[in-house]
């Protein structure tokens, strides 16, 4: 909020010089009103890389799939359209998915598997994932659908626990020695 501030008053502030450049038909006003903007950039606000899914949006359902007594797939539905695949990565939180037997399919499911590489994990982000959605999207190339058709993700949960740091239990506190070097 108060970068806004500081973009509103840095606007405000190139307008007046450039104004005035034209106004006196002075180069030295117009060579300040060109040195604003380097000054602006900084407060200009950042183009969003990533997209977040969210359980309760409507189309979007995210659950854990059971096979043989454990829940092995991590299967996220939507409606074609909903996920923006020119950004760059698809946040989706699993720590609260519902855990189920069967998912319903249609005859326009189309469904692509989320590979290990394809994750990405942030320190400290418990609970969600990124995919990086350039490599879902490359790997459409040789397929009978396109990226904008595609309406459920696939991902081992395997796959997921593998990228996770693991959290260091308290009983396995790290200690030091010191040494002396000589030279």
């Amino acid at each position: 909020m108060k970068s806004k501030g500081y973009l509103l008053a840095g606007l405000i502030i190139f307008a007046a010089f450039f104004g005035s450049s034209i106004f006196f038909e002075s180069p030295l006003l117009l060579y300040i009103a060109s040195a604003i903007p380097i000054f602006i950039v900084p407060f200009l606000p950042d183009i969003r890389t990533s997209q977040r899914l969210k359980p309760e949006q409507k189309g979007v359902e995210i659950v854990k799939l059971i096979s043989d007594g454990g829940p092995e797939w991590l299967v996220v539905s939507f409606r074609p359209g909903t996920v923006n695949w020119s950004r760059r990565t698809l946040i989706v939180p699993f720590e609260q998915a519902p855990t189920v037997e069967s998912v319903p399919t249609d005859d326009y499911t189309a469904a692509l598997t989320v590979l290990q590489y394809d994750l990405r994990v942030r320190k400290g982000r418990q609970g969600r994932f990124g995919i990086l959605l350039s490599n879902l999207s490359e790997r459409t190339t040789g397929m009978p659908f396109t990226v904008n058709e595609v309406n459920r993700l696939l991902i081992p949960l395997n796959d997921i626990a593998e990228s996770m740091p693991m959290p260091m239990p308290a009983s396995a506190a790290v200690t030091s020695h010191s040494v002396e070097l000589q030279a």
